[in-house]
């Protein structure tokens, strides 16, 4: 496994260390049913009126739910990628990709967004987001206004739907579980599943993700551009050529970098903990990367 001088500004123990060597030619792999991070103790994530969220994923066949049968439980809408929860889907946001079976290519993307007064703001949808054991690097942003979406730097179409009209386009950033924090998921939709019957009925992503960045500014095609062309080895806490966003770095998670820790924040101290019913561990580390 190569590896790279990172400057990513590791935290550990209220230090940020920077130089860490990373390995740069590793992915995690989850396998669709049990296999996610979690850390559902609320927490201000440092976003809140604007923010990008980056993913390097490589998605595989969704599994469905069988009962002991072998009966087909449900059908699902998609498989979540990424999860911020809310307390009652307050300052939420949800990211969910469509089905992939038997090899077809569904490629849309949904990504959903909650107000601070638990109303849904968008729900948007973004096609030729995704493909079928191809690596992508989806990007997402929200403007204050608007949600954006990039494949690999470049920007989509999309068919946006406006739910609560305007003026309750306002997400805040609470820190504590007493002040309905957020909790995040990663490769999971809460538990895996629908948690009511207004949500989409996701099951846990199959495939393989790479870094997960997250910043609380929107940036651009250009500064996009300069993320995907480093690839997983790009230092996010580093300004380079058109990427002028180090300052606004929230959440660097390097999935499979780290063996002991597969949900380590390489920038703060958001670490995202394994799930008490997830067998995500080090072995789940491959040699695969874009």
């Amino acid at each position: 496994m190569s590896s790279t001088a990172y400057n990513s500004g590791v935290y550990n123990a209220g230090v940020y260390n920077l130089g860490e060597s990373l390995s740069v030619d590793v992915s995690l792999e989850f396998d669709g049913k049990k296999q996610y991070l979690s850390n559902l103790t609320g927490q201000a994530l440092g976003i809140e009126d604007q923010w990008t969220v980056n993913i390097w994923f490589k998605p595989f066949e969704t599994v469905a739910r069988f009962d002991a049968e072998g009966n087909q439980l449900f059908r699902p809408d998609g498989k979540a990628i990424l999860h911020f929860k809310g307390v009652s889907h307050q300052n939420e946001v949800l990211i969910w990709g469509d089905r992939v079976e038997n090899s077809r290519d569904q490629e849309f993307i949904v990504v959903e967004n909650w107000n601070s007064r638990a109303l849904r703001i968008r729900l948007t949808r973004f096609n030729f987001a995704q493909k079928h054991k191809e690596w992508r690097m989806f990007s997402c942003t929200w403007n204050g206004q608007n949600l954006i979406g990039y494949n690999n730097g470049i920007k989509l179409p999309d068919y946006s739907e406006t739910v609560s009209g305007s003026g309750n386009f306002i997400m805040l950033d609470p820190a504590e579980a007493s002040e309905l924090g957020r909790g995040v998921n990663i490769a999971a939709h809460s538990s895996g599943i629908a948690q009511s019957l207004n949500d989409p009925y996701l099951v846990a992503y199959s495939g393989l993700m790479g870094p997960v960045t997250v910043w609380n500014t929107a940036l651009d095609a250009s500064q996009l551009g300069e993320v995907v062309s480093g690839t997983f080895g790009f230092a996010p806490a580093t300004n380079s050529g058109t990427y002028t966003s180090s300052a606004n770095l929230k959440h660097h998670w390097r999935l499979g970098a780290s063996e002991s820790n597969v949900g380590f924040d390489y920038v703060s101290s958001g670490d995202i903990n394994i799930s008490t019913d997830a067998t995500i561990t080090g072995t789940n580390i491959v040699s695969d990367v874009p």
